[in-house]
């Protein structure tokens, strides 16, 4: 059965989304509906050209109320309310929330109570989700009764925790610390800015091309929200001046001295194994460009394991953080959407509010 996805937020998230479905001719996923304040004409031209992903390899174009991608009719909305969104009228079965703003648990439902959908994912950390689910990590725990509104956290939430995953089930682990180096974000400033930052780091309104920026993201604290057998985690997280192509580290304490060969070959038999697409793994010298358009959370890279003979750790990655990301929204769309049942109190065809 095909889930419906309709994306909230046709930006580098929604985008990313919309070349993924639509290139993989993916018969469980069809984008049903896009909303965004821009026309169907500019979303068109958004998605044709990008200076990162390089030309749409298929057709599109657009008509009012339509944007047309592959010959197929998307319908396009421009609602900025989520609980006004008509999303019942293309029968979405799960929004993808990837607009950036409604990032709270209650903000994100109105897509369900106002809309009419059935499941919304927010392409972020959100505050009250209903749950935080990790493709690979911990979306076992999906209950469908119970999980309505869910967040994957972030890209380097999720390239972080399938990494401590497999180093948790295979030789346990603790004393956690890790290391998130971003590449460039949408919401970051070309030059600095004292004002329109939606941050509360002062820091982050300063100019992206020209300094490494501090950022006090709560990665840490989400990896334990997610695999909270690792206990609380010492973290850091830095913005940097490359376009694309981000790198994730995480350390600790394993329950026995282990060496790198043994570490290296458990993310080996995971990326071919359990977690096959979720980690890939890369034996050459990589750089962070080398993974650009990888469709893993994260792509290991085996010439940065090290371990001492007191049972310390340290692993490394690198991750695409949309593309790789927007991936993952969509394996929780086929998740979610599959054994989504309309919540109480919820009707298909809701009144517009």
């Amino acid at each position: 059965m095909s889930v419906r996805i309709g994306i909230n937020g046709f930006g580098r998230i929604g985008r990313s989304v919309m070349r993924i479905a639509s290139g993989a001719a993916d018969p469980q996923i069809t984008v049903a509906a896009i909303n965004d304040i821009a026309p169907p004409d500019r979303l068109a031209y958004a998605l044709k050209r990008d200076s990162l992903r390089g030309r749409f390899t298929g057709t599109v174009d657009s008509r009012p109320g339509f944007l047309i991608v592959n010959g197929r009719e998307v319908r396009s909305f421009q609602e900025p309310q989520p609980g006004r969104i008509p999303w019942a009228e293309a029968d979405v079965d799960v929004v993808l929330e990837a607009t950036g703003r409604f990032r709270s648990g209650d903000a994100a439902r109105a897509h369900i109570l106002g809309g009419g959908a059935r499941k919304v994912v927010i392409s972020a950390s959100a505050d009250q989700p209903d749950a935080f689910l990790v493709y690979g990590a911990n979306h076992d725990r999906y209950d469908p009764a119970r999980h309505d509104v869910i967040s994957p956290a972030s890209c380097g939430v999720n390239a972080l925790s399938v990494m401590a995953r497999v180093l948790l089930d295979r030789f346990g682990l603790h004393s956690v610390h890790t290391s998130v180096v971003l590449a460039i974000q949408g919401w970051q400033k070309p030059q600095d800015s004292i004002a329109g930052t939606s941050r509360d780091d002062l820091r982050l309104g300063r100019a992206t091309t020209q300094s490494i920026i501090p950022h006090d993201h709560v990665t840490g604290d989400l990896v334990s929200v997610v695999l909270p057998r690792l206990g609380e985690i010492c973290h850091s997280y830095y913005c940097v001046p490359t376009p694309i192509g981000s790198l994730a580290e995480l350390g600790g304490r394993t329950e026995r001295p282990v060496t790198a060969e043994e570490v290296n070959r458990a993310m080996s038999e995971a990326a071919n194994g359990y977690l096959r697409g979720i980690i890939d793994y890369d034996p050459d010298p990589t750089v962070s460009i080398d993974v650009r358009d990888n469709p893993a959370s994260c792509l290991f890279d085996p010439t940065g394991t090290r371990t001492t003979t007191d049972g310390r750790i340290k692993v490394r990655g690198w991750f695409d953080n949309e593309w790789g990301f927007s991936n993952r929204l969509l394996d929780l769309a086929r998740l979610v959407g599959d054994r989504a049942p309309v919540p109480a109190g919820a009707e298909r065809h809701p009144a517009v509010v």
